[in-house]
């Protein structure tokens, strides 16, 4: 009951999520209506065509010393955790994170996730990114204290008439801001430290506290400067009162979590300017504000941090010799995605605003109007579909990539007929055109109606076609509206035909919604049935991959191909849909098989994990948007070299002769003998499990169950007729490999029992014509813990050398050694940023199913 509680209530706050900030945004837009109602779009293109270069100049630059103070919070940052990054590395990794972060919205979220990302690539720990974010973020609102309470404290605020209301509110909150800030000095004067989680974290000292005052103050100043300027050219305006109200609109708008505080600042603004300046004058500003401060700084962020992921995909492939994945066409899908999403945007901006009278007097005399006005509504309807392609495109959907090759041409054609918007009509077809010959990077067949859209797609889509609405009412301000509208044709009835495009988009809106909400999935959650279990067997009959096996444990969901001759298996612990292994079947298939895991798993909120994955498939998840961490090494021994003869094998002849010795010998049980051995076998499992202290592991391997144990023949070590060790056998197809899974023996036995059963298995693997033995894989090895390693090999490097408490992965590996084995990494594919380590923690959960099992051998 209560657990059912829990999840109403986290699926009550994800809807809020979502309609919070898309409500705040409608009011914000309601708002500015009111406000403009005076004004007319004709008033605002005149003051767009005044505006003087010289102010776009000086925001610019004010624009650039903003970021420099921005950029030095990192700097200072870096020397308060008292680490040492190269400067230039800091300077990217700042203004990336920062650029994109104010842009998207969720500052400490987006902002944090990618410091995360850059700054472990240095080598810095998890606690010490944290104190960089944390620091960052509290300077941030230092100089809003600052700056804000001092103005708002002593600075007579005359707000408009309809404000004056505020005016004490607004004394109030400058008193509270002051305050804060006095409390954060004295902490720092007294070196006050507080705990979290077990890590101490202190204040700075004073000095540095000044100096983050400083330059959060300066940084607040110079934003505000560079809008101050391009609104200084419409009228004189107190500076100090600019800034309060800037500071004030600024930090409402980052709180409201909307991407870059769109429509929540410009309202606010417009509320406390506009008794001082004119409104159009305003209007301009602000959009160029927008443009400046953060469009432009937006974009060439996205660049570095394209550049940079375009780099770290590079390196990865290079090193696993996969040289023909090595160019920009990897990244085609999202390119084609945001263009296609701004053709969207073109679109309905166009049907919002009234038509060239020229160009419609031109078309009506070639095209009847009933076309005309087709057109129109055509256009309207293709504009919401792109936006809704777009997340298909960046899926690489190819029904997405189809609809929207056809859709970009005839959206062409309706640009032209609707009123010979050439300019609108080229933009299209250039895209059409450039999109036509990447067909092969939309290789995925899924359903357009079963792809996920993320909180911020959703998020986006809503802006814009709120936007759309709110521009087709303020630019048709002055008309009636009435019924009778819808049904009214002409060339100079612009507000019919935007009226009956509002229609048509809530109508292609709502048949999609429903859509989607009657399809729903097209992916059960559930464990596999006899059936499905059939049909994975048949699967895992055909494959050269033994770890396919991992499924007859029946304890993982199993997601198939549509043509149900390929698998993958997974398990889901907090976030993590986590896919055990790489996906078993017909190479041919994995790749539209990731795919659809990623989409199961973004459809029900989770996170995408790929866990202990090698190397081959490794271009389909970084095609998904994950990142890899290496975990270790499997150990594979071919079987054609493998002898006791000559000097490598004289440890493995001394083991064989002292067990055979002691009248030891191996043999083979088949599947059908176990059952009437599984009590000597329960015991020997038993044994070893109380000497070892420990309890059965899941996911990741084998437990000592009946039923999964009867799928194999069983590697038996007997003294006599007694059962003295085990191990269950995988054998893959075409005796390509043989590994074995579960190991047990009798704790009282020799030592050397486990090394005697390797040495015979193989051995007879060999003699049966089997290629390679798998060891298995050996946790941590092959980490490099050097000064500019990522985060994880030094940390994996530290727990691989200083570990033994743990488990002995040194040991594992000298052992693994002395068969002579070729080594194959293995990795974790997962997402990027700070979820990395809830991921991590989920895996451990899952394999060892408890928090307390984690910390136990």
């Amino acid at each position: 009951m209560i657990q059912k509680k829990n999840y109403q209530a986290q699926e009550i706050l994800k809807k809020i999520s979502y309609l919070l900030p898309i409500a705040i945004f409608a009011l914000s837009l309601w708002v500015l209506d009111r406000q403009l109602q005076p004004l007319q779009l004709t008033e605002i293109l005149v003051s767009f065509a005044g505006i003087e270069p010289l102010s776009v100049v000086f925001a610019s630059a004010f624009t650039f010393l903003s970021y420099i103070a921005l950029i030095s919070y990192d700097f200072l940052a870096m020397r308060y955790i008292g680490q040492s990054v190269l400067y230039k590395e800091i300077l990217r990794s700042s203004f990336t994170s920062t650029s994109i972060s104010y842009s998207i919205g969720f500052n400490p979220l987006t902002g944090g996730s990618l410091r995360y990302r850059l700054y472990s690539a240095y080598g810095l720990t998890v606690l010490q990114i944290g104190k960089v974010i944390t620091f960052c973020s509290i300077t941030f609102w230092l100089g809003i204290c600052f700056v804000g309470g001092l103005l708002l404290s002593f600075y007579p605020i005359d707000l408009p008439a309809s404000l004056s209301f505020y005016e004490i509110y607004l004394r109030v909150l400058g008193v509270c801001l002051l305050f804060g800030l006095i409390i954060y000095l004295v902490f720092c004067q007294q070196q006050r430290t507080f705990i979290i989680k077990g890590d101490e974290i202190r204040f700075p000292n004073v000095k540095t506290a000044l100096v983050q005052i400083l330059i959060s103050s300066l940084d607040s100043i110079f934003a505000g400067s560079a809008l101050y300027f391009l609104l200084s050219a419409g009228g004189e305006i107190s500076f100090p009162y600019f800034m309060a109200m800037f500071l004030v609109a600024q930090t409402i708008a980052y709180i409201t979590t909307i991407p870059g505080g769109l429509g929540v600042f410009e309202a606010l603004m417009l509320l406390a300017l506009a008794s001082h300046l004119a409104l159009a004058d305003i209007i301009v500003a602000l959009v160029m504000f927008r443009i400046v401060y953060y469009l432009t700084p937006f974009l060439v962020g996205l660049i570095i941090l394209s550049y940079s992921e375009f780099n770290a995909r590079k390196e990865i492939l290079i090193n696993l010799h996969k040289k023909t994945y090595l160019t920009l066409s990897s990244f085609t899908p999202q390119i084609f995605a945001v263009l296609i999403f701004f053709a969207g945007i073109i679109l309905l901006f166009s049907e919002a605003l009234p038509h060239q009278m020229e160009g419609m007097r031109i078309i009506a005399k070639i095209v009847p109007l009933s076309l005309i006005e087709s057109s129109s509504l055509l256009s309207s309807v293709i504009g919401v579909l792109l936006l809704i392609l777009a997340n298909g495109l960046w899926k690489r959907i190819d029904g997405a990539y189809l609809l929207s090759v056809v859709i970009l041409f005839l959206g062409s054609i309706f640009s032209i007929l609707k009123g010979l918007n050439y300019i609108e009509s080229g933009i299209l077809f250039a895209i059409f055109l450039l999109l036509l010959p990447q067909r092969q990077h939309f290789y995925r067949k899924s359903s357009l109606l079963n792809q996920s859209f993320s909180r911020d797609n959703i998020i986006a889509i809503a802006i814009v076609v709120l936007s759309f609405i709110w521009l087709g009412i303020f630019a048709h301000e002055h008309v009636e509206y009435s019924e009778e509208l819808l049904w009214q044709f002409g060339t100079n009835m612009h507000v019919s035909r935007f009226l009956r495009s509002v229609v048509g988009i809530a109508i292609v809106l709502a048949i999609f919604g429903l859509m989607r909400l009657l399809g729903g999935s097209s992916k059960d959650l559930k464990l596999p049935d006899e059936d499905e279990m059939v049909t994975v067997k048949e699967i895992i009959r055909t494959s050269a991959d033994t770890n396919g096996n991992l499924v007859l444990l029946e304890d993982k969901y199993v997601l198939f191909n549509e043509q149900k001759n390929t698998f993958l298996m997974y398990g889901i612990s907090g976030k993590s849909w986590v896919c055990m292994g790489d996906p078993i079947g017909n190479s041919k298939n994995v790749k539209e098989l990731i795919w659809d895991f990623h989409e199961m798993a973004n459809l029900h909120q989770g996170w995408t994990v790929f866990y202990e994955v090698s190397e081959k498939y490794i271009p389909y998840y970084l095609d998904i948007g994950l990142t890899l961490i290496k975990i270790g090494e499997e150990a594979r021994v071919q079987l054609s070299d493998f002898s006791l003869d000559g000097s490598s094998g004289k440890d493995f002849r001394y083991s064989v002769k002292r067990m055979e010795k002691d009248g030891y010998h191996f043999e083979i049980m088949q599947p059908e003998d176990i059952p009437a051995h599984l009590q000597e076998l329960k015991s020997i499992s038993d044994a070893w499990l109380e000497t070892k202290n420990t309890k059965e592991k899941s996911f990741s391997m084998g437990s000592f169950n009946i039923e999964y144990l009867a799928n194999f023949p069983l590697a038996i070590i007997k003294k006599g007729e007694q059962i003295a060790a085990f191990a269950n056998i995988w054998m893959a197809a075409n005796k390509d490999e043989m590994a074995i899974d579960l190991m047990r023996y009798d704790p009282t036995i020799s030592n050397t029992t486990m090394e005697y059963l390797f040495t015979k298995l193989m051995l007879w693997g060999k003699e049966n014509g089997f290629k390679y033995f798998s060891l298995g894989m050996s946790p941590l090895s092959g980490l490099e813990n050097r000064t500019l390693a990522p985060l994880w090999n030094k940390i994996g490097s530290t727990i691989f050398t200083h570990g033994e408490y743990f488990y002995n992965f040194k040991g594992l590996r000298a052992y693994k050694e002395k068969f002579n084995p070729m080594w194959e990494p293995r990795y974790i594919a997962l997402p990027k940023g700070i979820k990395q380590m809830f991921v991590l923690k989920d895996i451990a959960l899952l394999i060892s199913g408890g928090t307390k099992e984690i910390f136990t051998k």
